[in-house]
């Protein structure tokens, strides 16, 4: 699983550690991993198990329809609005936060639990239930993921 069993950062032998909980935040997106695998050092210094696995979990995040709600549209050139994707009402301007949870496994690694917590909007005149915009989610996580890594100090592998 592991490419190097040396830390690049001190030349001390990496071992697999379970790095829990990683969380990072871009816009509305809210990011959190338990179980996250990875490899650390006894001086605390922490990689990826593999060069590609952000890569690799990236596309596990936002491949599919991981929160199970339609999508509303955003509409205007300068000023954005976002209306109702069902009746085409405008959308309130706060949405009630919700977490949306799902286990991945990256390249053999062990199960990991992800959630992502979004702005769930319900339309004022229909009723239905709703995410700002179809692939806001794809379009931040790959932010809101660097910042969990970041957080939690992991580097890439050089």
């Amino acid at each position: 699983m592991a490419e190097s069993t040396n830390c690049k950062l001190c030349d001390t032998p990496l071992g697999l550690k379970i790095i829990s909980p990683l969380a990072g935040e871009e816009g509305v997106l809210k990011i959190s991993i338990t179980d996250f695998p990875g490899l650390e050092c006894e001086r605390g210094h922490r990689q990826f198990v593999s060069r590609d696995f952000p890569m690799q979990l990236l596309e596990q995040v936002t491949g599919g329809d991981k929160v199970g709600l339609p999508a509303g549209r955003k509409q205007g050139l300068i000023f954005k609005k976002y209306h109702c994707g069902k009746c085409g009402e405008l959308l309130g301007a706060d949405g009630e936060p919700r977490p949306f949870g799902f286990d991945v496994t990256v390249a053999g690694a062990t199960k990991m639990h992800v959630e992502l917590a979004v702005p769930v909007y319900k339309c004022a005149s229909c009723g239905q239930e709703q995410v700002r915009e179809a692939g806001e989610i794809e379009g931040l996580a790959p932010a809101a993921l660097a910042h969990a890594f970041q957080a939690a100090g992991i580097k890439p592998q050089a």
